[in-house]
């Protein structure tokens, strides 16, 4: 189990960094492609799209390699049982944060597909395609967390802080 866990983090954030590099990629061909004058269509479209689907699946790895802001500075103040049950308090709040947005972000999804709505620019796009990186981006992180709430329950030490140490 652990080795899938690590290979669906790891898989999101190369996803993750697809999307930047397809970025990266799309702007570039639309530069070249004026001095040439040729013109792209819905390049700056399809760049927020991936912009917003890289946001949301380097959101798990970004957290397993310790590069999200904590409250670890005030954890590492407290010892023993204390500072123990305020990384499990923290970790359930977060959580249940998490978890609220994962379900309205697909009832959202879910809207666009229902109603058929499509992007506005040259290219027609239906907006839940694009819309389903915010989900599945959200849904691993949350799978995350709580992989390392399950991991402190049980007597061990979080990712986040054993890297900090």
């Amino acid at each position: 189990m652990r080795r899938f866990l690590d290979t669906l983090y790891l898989g999101s954030g190369m996803l993750a960094g697809l999307f930047i590099i397809l970025i990266t990629i799309m702007i570039l061909a639309q530069i070249v492609g004026r001095w040439f004058n040729i013109i792209i269509p819905s390049t700056e479209d399809f760049a927020g799209f991936f912009l917003a689907a890289a946001t949301f699946l380097a959101l798990a790895y970004t957290f397993r390699m310790g590069g999200h802001i904590r409250i670890t500075i005030l954890v590492h103040l407290l010892k023993g049982k204390v500072s123990r049950f305020a990384l499990t308090a923290a970790l359930s709040v977060f959580i249940l944060m998490i978890a609220y947005g994962v379900y309205y972000t697909a009832a959202f999804v879910y809207e666009s597909w229902s109603f058929d709505e499509l992007s506005q620019g040259y290219i027609a796009v239906p907006l839940w395609i694009p819309q389903l990186g915010m989900v599945i981006g959200l849904l691993v992180f949350l799978i995350a967390l709580i992989d390392d709430l399950v991991l402190l329950i049980s007597g061990g030490t979080p990712t986040f802080v054993g890297l900090e140490e």
